[in-house]
């Protein structure tokens, strides 16, 4: 048994639990939107010019499956396919007024969840928290 052991054992631990947690408030934390919708308009509100693809590669999914779910947020009138200015096949991925008033709700609901939960926590350790936590994740990629 090394050093390393007991951590990592505490770090699977909390990571199964925020994981169960998270699907069991699933519907509370995205205003209704599905955990994979409100990811897309993430994408699509936060990147220039996204398309379906860019969307497919970023989280490893099938153009078909990503197509389906687009269709599904444009009916919703959440999201607009647009002509892409340099490229004639391709369209761009725009949010409707509706999609960024949406995204906006979720943002500022999670926020304050974030908030309350941490509001105990010193400025240092939610930066050092924030800081490790978006290097575990961006490492896994």
């Amino acid at each position: 048994m090394t050093a390393r052991d007991e951590p990592l054992d505490v770090i699977h631990e909390a990571i199964i639990l925020f994981s169960r947690n998270a699907k069991v408030r699933e519907n509370h934390m995205y205003d209704d939107l599905s955990f994979v919708a409100y990811t897309m308009l993430s994408y699509v509100g936060s990147f220039p010019q996204p398309t379906a693809s860019d969307l497919a590669e970023r989280y490893g999914l099938e153009k078909s499956t990503v197509s389906r779910q687009l269709s599904r947020l444009e009916e919703d009138g959440l999201l607009r396919r647009v002509a892409h200015p340099s490229r004639a096949r391709t369209k761009m991925l725009e949010l409707t007024n509706t999609g960024r008033s949406c995204l906006a709700r979720v943002r500022q609901h999670q926020r304050k969840g974030l908030e309350e939960r941490l509001g105990r926590w010193s400025d240092e350790d939610v930066e050092i928290f924030g800081r490790l936590l978006w290097r575990f994740v961006t490492e896994l990629d």
